[in-house]
């Protein structure tokens, strides 16, 4: 168990923690706020992780968002050791077998394959989650029935990048979900293996492309449910925690439809909600992860809008078209800062907007009001140095 320092600026030889991801500065945050000194390995090496980490190694990657996992294993023997606790980001759903390798080498806090499997392969969670009474979509592995309207999704896939509508699946690593229409909301729980602790609801949406039109646009919150939903969804991740052995911070997203909700999707590792509720009045959530991997969960109720004093959001800023980052200094309600003379393509996120306010309408009012300005300033600045 890392120490947490009550000044998480003093500065000392090693690392309490190491955090691994592809972009993993809410993470860092997170570790900042909790009080432990991170190595922080990624593929973005932003300058606001490198600001908030004791080091920041920056790691190859394969295709747009893939990590080398050739690359991770040499870069962790060099700056790892196998006493120091490793925390996973995103990135790693879709390679059971590296987090595999990585358990059996190194201190691993969160989940290891066997709940990977259970969570991330869509037919056992499908069927896990009808033997448990929980209501889901219908998965298919390769045709959808007549008249169903599905989307083709990637095994493991994270921000919505992969998915479209289909009624046909590629093949390996692909399969079909039922789509179903409503509200898309995050629920932010602990597991201790055993049972669940429901921390916050968070509303999410999409920022949609040519390309990918369910790309993810972001989240706010805490948010409120029907009393009536919220305990049935307390209820449901209760069983699951139980049933799968999650445990540490997870989510999972639902959605609200016209007769109840059905849950989409779990994501067993902490993830882009600590940038809405890493906050107070909630203590620091990776200490709370830490806790609930060794089996303690927090006495905490259900976050509320009240209790928090404000509904916080962070979006996904993504480039119009290709540019070189000229802009210095970014804005304070800016996160995942490039450094300087990245030169970042068409579609691809330029960082994150944050944005506080009453509800979730005029959160993300501010966002589009901030997105506007700044690609504005970006496109500026970036013309100016190119005369």
């Amino acid at each position: 168990m890392p120490s947490f320092s009550h000044d998480p600026l003093s500065p000392k030889d090693a690392a309490d923690v190491v955090i691994v991801g592809v972009a993993a500065r809410g993470l860092a945050a997170a570790a900042r706020r909790a009080g432990l000194r991170a190595l922080v390995l990624d593929l973005f090496g932003d300058d606001d992780t490198r600001e908030l980490a004791l080091a920041a190694i920056p790691l190859r990657r394969i295709g747009a968002f893939a990590i080398d996992p050739a690359d991770l294993y040499e870069q962790l023997a060099i700056h790892a050791g196998p006493d120091i606790p490793v925390v996973l980001g995103t990135g790693f759903e879709h390679q059971p077998e590296v987090v595999e390798r990585l358990a059996a080498r190194f201190r691993l806090v969160g989940n290891g394959p066997p709940t990977l499997a259970w969570t991330k392969e869509p037919l056992m969670l499908a069927r896990l989650l009808h033997n448990l009474g929980i209501p889901h979509p219908q998965v298919f592995a390769d045709h959808a029935p007549a008249g169903m309207r599905t989307l083709e999704k990637r095994i493991g896939g994270s921000g919505g990048w992969h998915v479209k509508p289909a009624s046909e699946s590629r093949g390996w690593g692909w399969y079909l979900q039922e789509e179903l229409q409503g509200r898309t909301v995050s629920a932010l729980f602990l597991g201790n293996g055993h049972k669940a602790r429901l921390l916050a609801f968070s509303e999410q949406w999409c920022e949609p492309s040519e390309d990918a039109p369910y790309r993810y646009g972001g989240a706010a919150g805490p948010i409120r449910l029907d009393p009536s939903i919220e305990a049935s969804i307390a209820s449901a991740l209760d069983a699951v925690v139980n049933a799968a052995g999650i445990v540490g911070l997870a989510s999972a997203d639902l959605m609200l439809t016209g007769d109840g909700w059905s849950l989409i999707e779990i994501n067993p590792r902490p993830g882009a909600s600590l940038d809405v509720f890493d906050h107070e009045p909630l203590p620091p959530l990776l200490r709370l992860h830490f806790e609930a991997c060794r089996g303690e969960l927090p006495d905490l109720a259900l976050l509320t809008p009240e209790a928090a004093g404000m509904v916080r959001g962070a979006g996904v800023f993504y480039a119009p078209f290709s540019f070189e980052m000229r802009l210095d200094p970014l804005p304070d309600w800016v996160a995942d800062r490039p450094p300087q003379g990245t030169r970042i393509e068409t579609g691809e996120p330029i960082c994150t907007l944050f944005a506080a306010g009453r509800d979730v309408r005029e959160v993300r009012d501010t966002l589009a009001r901030r997105r506007d300005q700044l690609w504005r300033d970006l496109s500026m600045a970036s013309r100016k140095a190119a005369e």
